[in-house]
């Protein structure tokens, strides 16, 4: 049995997105999610007790599977073509969320409380993928080192978010571009002397 998955398989955090979808963030019940799933009331508030929990859930979820790789792939990969391997990777599996997700970019417009949670989840990340990027070279990484990788990130889902073409070509190009920005700002950054620990990383 899986992370978030109940005693007969159900998955409950991807129903409980499929019903985000369907709902909308304030209009989200776990009553519904309960009905829907045939899963008792207490072990859904036991899995995920408030909606923030959803958006924690599914970004230690995407955390693990982003970052189940062999090491040894990445090995002889530049940092930058492993932060591409590694955002793809994750983005592959957001698919089945994807529904849900647009509907929460929607609402972290004008929700506080889905951004919070949201930026929460982004600085973890960004700590993990240039962690993971940085191969067996041990670096310092800093504030803008993690601001970089989270604007790559944000600007890639952005386009990702609305791009439901087969070969996600759009998505492939935006963070090719992003990438390509952030290394041409670290070679600007290094060369001038300031912030090169902060700078390496990308």
């Amino acid at each position: 049995m899986g992370p978030m998955a109940t005693k007969d398989g159900t998955d409950l955090l991807k129903q409980a997105f499929a019903l985000l979808a369907e709902r909308g963030w304030r209009r989200f019940s776990f009553a519904e999610l309960a009905r829907r799933t045939g899963v008792g009331l207490a072990e859904v508030y036991a899995e995920l007790p408030g909606r923030p929990a959803l958006l924690r859930a599914l970004g230690r979820r995407l955390d693990r599977e982003m970052l189940q790789i062999d090491l040894a792939e990445l090995d002889g990969m530049t940092p930058r073509e492993r932060m591409f391997e590694l955002i793809m990777r994750r983005l592959d599996a957001m698919v089945p969320y994807k529904e849900g997700l647009r509907v929460l970019a929607r609402a972290s417009r004008r929700q506080p409380d889905v951004l919070l949670t949201a930026c929460c989840n982004l600085d973890r990340l960004s700590r993990r993928l240039l962690d993971a990027a940085a191969g067996e070279r041990p670096l310092v990484f800093g504030r803008l080192a993690r601001r970089a990788a989270q604007l790559v990130y944000l600007c890639t889902l952005r386009v990702w978010l609305d791009d439901d073409s087969p070969d996600m070509a759009r998505t492939l190009a935006e963070l090719d571009r992003r990438l390509q920005q952030a290394e041409t700002a670290a070679r600007w950054l290094g060369g001038s002397g300031r912030a090169r620990d902060e700078a390496a990383p990308a």
